[in-house]
């Protein structure tokens, strides 16, 4: 049996539209030197968010983010890593 009780413990519903604000948080993109890290990377950095790309060869990575800019930086995928909050891996299927 349910008593009114059990219903005023649920938080309220939250509105599905509502996004969180991201804009402080650090986007790392591995495989950033890629088409598809790349274009991520640039859409997002467009966006305004702060973004890293990363790549096996630092310079590699440095070169593609200076190509892309709006802020990009490139790092080795290791770094890239530690410094993002977020990680999206954007690696071919045959480098998993």
């Amino acid at each position: 049996m349910t008593t009114t009780d059990d219903h005023a413990q649920k938080p309220p519903r939250k509105d599905p539209w509502e996004l969180p604000d991201v804009s402080g948080l650090v986007v790392g993109v591995l495989g950033g030197t890629g088409d598809q890290g790349r274009g991520l990377a640039y859409r997002l950095a467009r966006a305004g968010q702060k973004v890293i790309i990363g790549s096996r060869a630092a310079e590699r990575a440095a070169g593609a983010a200076a190509e892309i800019g709006h802020g990009v930086e490139g790092a080795e995928n290791a770094e890239c890593a530690r410094r993002s909050d977020i990680v999206i891996v954007a690696v071919p299927w045959d480098g998993h």
